[in-house]
Formats: C-alpha cells, sequence, structure tokens
C-alpha cells in the first residue's frame, strides 16, 4: 500500500487544529501519517497536538516562523526520508469527511503522475472557494479560482485538467515534487504556489481538479486574508519577485507595469484605502530587492 505523507504547517492554529485531527484520524483504509511543522506558536496548538499521542503524528518544532514555503519544505523533506510516495500538503484550517483521503487516492489509479486537487468551499458548505484554477496572462499572471463564490449548483461536477490551484490542499506524487523541486522560499507565505505551479507547468506536470471529494476551508482564518496588513503587504512584494523571476525583457516590463498600474487605478477607484496602498507600494519596492 502506498505510503500517504500529509503535511501541515501550524502557526498559532489552536482555534482550528482540533477540526483538522478530528477529520485526519477519521480517515479509513489509508496509511497515511501526519507531518506537523510548527512555526514557534505561542498558543496551545503544540500540546493539542502532543495531547493526541499518536504514533501517527510527527511534531517538528520550530524556533521562529518559517513561513509557508519553508515550513512545507521541512515536512516535505522528512514524508521522503521516511519513506513516503505520495504527499498531501494541506492547510490544518480545513475540515473533511471520513471518506475524503480514500476518494482522493481513487483519483491517483487513473492520474498516476498527475497533482491532485479537491472541489474546496467556504465554511457554509455551499459557496465554492476553489474548483481548480489558472493564469490570466493579460492581468500579469495573476492567479485565479474558478468558481470563486458561486453557490455550488452542480457547475463543476466533472473532472478537468487546470493550471493553478492554492496549495490549501493538493496531493502530489514524489516523483512529481522532486522534478519541480522545493518551493521557494523566499515567498515566505502567499504566491509560492504560484511559482510552483508556473515550473510544474513548463516542466510537463498535470494538476487535475477531482470534484469528489471535497474539503471546507476556513479562508484566511490564520493570515487574516488580502486586506490584512501581512497579505497586502506579502501580496504586493511576492508578486513583484514573481514576475521578475520568471520573465525577461520587454515582457517583465510589460507585466511590471501591468501591476503596479493596477494598484494605483485601485486607490483611485477606492478599491484600496490610502492605508492599504500604503503597505502594498511598501511590498512593491521590497519585491524589487529580492
Amino acid at each position: 500500500m502506498n505510503s500517504l505523507g500529509v503535511i501541515t504547517v501550524t502557526y498559532n492554529s489552536g482555534a482550528v487544529i482540533d477540526e483538522f485531527l478530528v477529520s485526519l484520524f477519521a480517515q479509513v483504509d489509508v496509511n497515511w501519517h501526519l507531518y506537523v511543522v510548527d512555526s514557534s506558536s505561542q498558543d496551545d496548538t503544540c500540546n493539542k497536538i502532543i495531547a493526541y499521542n499518536s504514533e501517527k503524528i510527527t511534531l517538528i518544532q520550530q524556533n521562529e516562523n518559517v513561513g509557508f514555503a519553508k515550513g512545507n519544505n521541512i515536512g516535505i523533506s522528512r514524508a521522503i526520508f521516511d519513506g513516503c510516495n505520495e504527499l498531501l500538503l494541506i492547510n490544518n484550517d480545513t475540515a473533511f469527511d471520513k471518506g475524503f483521503l480514500t476518494k482522493l487516492l481513487k483519483n491517483r489509479d487513473y492520474n498516476p503522475d498527475t497533482v491532485l486537487t479537491p472541489k474546496i468551499y467556504y465554511p457554509d458548505k455551499t459557496t465554492l472557494w476553489c474548483a481548480g484554477g489558472g493564469f490570466k496572462p493579460n492581468r500579469a499572471y495573476a492567479a485565479y479560482h474558478i468558481g470563486e463564490n458561486e453557490i455550488d449548483n452542480g457547475q463543476y461536477d466533472g473532472n478537468y485538467f487546470c493550471d493553478f490551484v492554492p496549495m490549501c490542499c493538493v496531493m502530489i506524487p514524489v516523483s512529481a515534487w522532486l522534478k519541480v523541486g522545493q518551493l521557494d522560499e523566499k515567498y515566505f507565505i502567499y504566491s509560492e504556489d504560484a511559482d510552483w505551479f508556473y515550473r510544474a507547468k513548463q516542466l510537463g506536470i498535470k494538476l487535475r481538479y477531482c470534484f469528489e471529494p471535497s474539503l471546507i476551508h476556513k479562508v484566511s482564518s490564520l493570515t487574516g486574508g488580502a486586506k490584512s496588513k501581512t497579505g497586502a503587504w506579502y501580496g504586493s512584494r511576492n508578486r513583484i519577485y514573481f514576475l521578475r523571476k520568471h520573465f525577461s525583457g520587454w515582457l517583465r516590463y510589460k507585466f511590471l507595469c501591468i501591476y503596479c498600474g493596477g494598484m494605483l487605478i485601485k486607490l483611485i477607484l477606492r478599491q484600496y484605502s490610502f492605508k492599504e496602498f500604503g503597505w502594498r507600494v511598501s511590498g512593491a519596492i521590497q519585491g524589487f530587492k529580492l
């Protein structure tokens, strides 16, 4: 039986970790092991994990907040070292039913070398957060979610290939991970998933959305979301870094102009407050320095 390494990064996750662990331990007929990389949580996250006293959990505590990218790299390296041949990167602010892993792994039978992702809902279980995704070249390769904020009426009840999904929940064969390489730790948080899937596409690694199974995601419950200072600063910083990393010459200039011009237009249209605009400009300046 394949060995599935489940990797999650915690940071003050005490408010959400219980439901995540209950969901995971309810899974049957799957040989899984959980690798928790804790970024120096200051709440009761680690105490709750330790209280499980389970051989199915490896807790890897860090002395500082290492961020999403590095945290996942640490957990994945340990999972591969331990002999796992399948990786599930998953946020711990998620919840899912007892057949979740079994259903997702069934899709593996028909897609042996493909990255898999499920249907993801907001906590109301009817509004979609993500049913696959892609990139928008005409918007400086901004990543987007298919179906975001739509009520689910079965319009995405079919499996299909796509180019991008957030790494809230992705199942990656170790062979694909090794081919694409680790998450770029310069991102720290946000856009590291876009970077990885952009590289994966260049290397011919496919991504497949699977409408069964599904899970719920308590979106931005741990980071504050795109409008927070952290979200705005890192969001802008990392978009600039992404464009400078992957494009050169005229295309780089074009995409940077589109992105920076877009920030100014959103300020004029009052989609950004002056405070948020300031955070984003500060982040963009740092992005040019990376």
